[in-house]
């Protein structure tokens, strides 16, 4: 290895994980790779998750303590700020790299070099290191950068983070520094960044343990209060569109919902194209994301009046946007029991009505 400048500096945040942190520091000790450096940040551990660590005595490991818990990205950051490879290869401190992974990581990189970044496939591990399945088979479709976004937009998430590789300089330019407050989308941000300012390279092969804790009590294990954050951060994972100002890539993403609503991207009327767009997704939060845009968009004299010039749209026109939110199944539900408990309410106030008339006629 280069002592001043390793060809990889592979981050890994870690939390609470005495009992796998090892398995990773063996895995990156393996590598039939050998030049890197490895570069552990402990994000306030509670456990014994240091003194795991510290077993290990070899000068490519670098242990970073925080002094309080910070988060996610707020780990990777820190393990960036302290890289010197060409290339960095993210991986979570209880999941595995298989031996060969910096080899081929950096072979691609040496034959790919305009990739933005690198996915290799996963293979899933128990807690007893157990293969499992190859986990996110779609990541073996040829799909392109286009559609890739599109699917973020519309829907979700497509891509993995862990093994995901890129060149230092690339990281810097593209990603850095990432938001300290995104959570559970804080991966799908970052591959939303690198979709947008360029190809990947989707490695046919799966060079990553993925560990997957049936027990975890991780940000990241599918339980109620996860899915709570993924809708609270819907929209902060939007507004990474509409950095996105190149109008011709827009149109390819958005190439269907353009075809069906006449209405495509200018400059200067991002947001209300992307609001505009948000309310062609299935997904509520995402469609209330969109109509926020257009409301925003519309909500002074010189806005209408530039969208008028524009697109030809007019307050009966923002009227009816609310329809295209009708099929959504929640909100229908909701319309469909508020107008059932008006119609009761409705029916009781004319026979109370009627009776009160009757009273009263009677009582002449």
């Amino acid at each position: 290895m280069t002592e001043e400048k390793p060809k990889f500096s592979i981050l890994s945040p870690t939390f609470n994980h005495e009992k796998y942190v090892k398995f990773l520091i063996e895995s990156c000790l393996n590598q039939t790779f050998r030049d890197f450096e490895l570069i552990l940040v402990d994000d306030c551990s509670s456990d014994r998750n240091i003194e795991e660590i510290k077993k290990f005595q070899d000068s490519r490991i670098k242990l970073i303590k925080h002094e309080f818990n910070k988060g996610i990205n707020a780990t990777i950051n820190t393990a960036f700020e302290n890289a010197k490879g060409e290339y960095i290869v993210f991986i979570a401190g209880d999941d595995m790299l298989k031996p060969n992974a910096l080899e081929r990581l950096y072979d691609v990189h040496q034959k790919n070099p305009q990739a933005i970044a690198i996915y290799p496939l996963l293979t899933m591990v128990d807690n007893a290191n157990n293969e499992k399945e190859q986990v996110f088979v779609w990541l073996n479709q040829n799909r392109s950068q286009e559609e890739m976004l599109h699917q973020i937009f519309m829907s979700g998430n497509c891509l993995t983070s862990p093994g995901m590789s890129m060149s230092r300089e690339k990281f810097a330019k593209i990603l850095y520094p990432l938001d300290n407050a995104m959570c559970v989308h804080q991966d799908t941000q970052m591959h939303t960044k690198i979709l947008a300012a360029g190809d990947i390279f989707v490695l046919q092969e799966a060079l990553i343990w993925y560990r997957f804790d049936e027990n975890a009590t991780n940000i990241s294990f599918p339980t109620p209060v996860f899915f709570t954050r993924v809708q609270l951060e819907v929209s902060a994972l939007l507004d990474t569109f509409l950095n996105i100002t190149d109008t011709e890539l827009l149109k390819k993403i958005f190439a269907e919902e353009i075809q069906k609503s006449g209405v495509e991207p200018k400059e200067g009327l991002i947001p209300f194209f992307l609001g505009r767009m948000a309310l062609y997704s299935q997904d509520w939060d995402r469609q209330s994301w969109g109509y926020r845009q257009i409301m925003h968009s519309y909500n002074t004299p010189q806005k209408a009046q530039k969208l008028h010039d524009t697109y030809n749209f007019v307050f009966k026109d923002y009227l009816q946007l609310a329809l295209l939110c009708v099929h959504n199944d929640k909100t229908r539900a909701k319309y469909k029991k508020y107008k059932k408990l008006f119609n009761i309410t409705l029916g009781i106030c004319v026979v109370s009505l009627i009776s009160t008339i009757s009273l009263a006629i009677y009582a002449l």
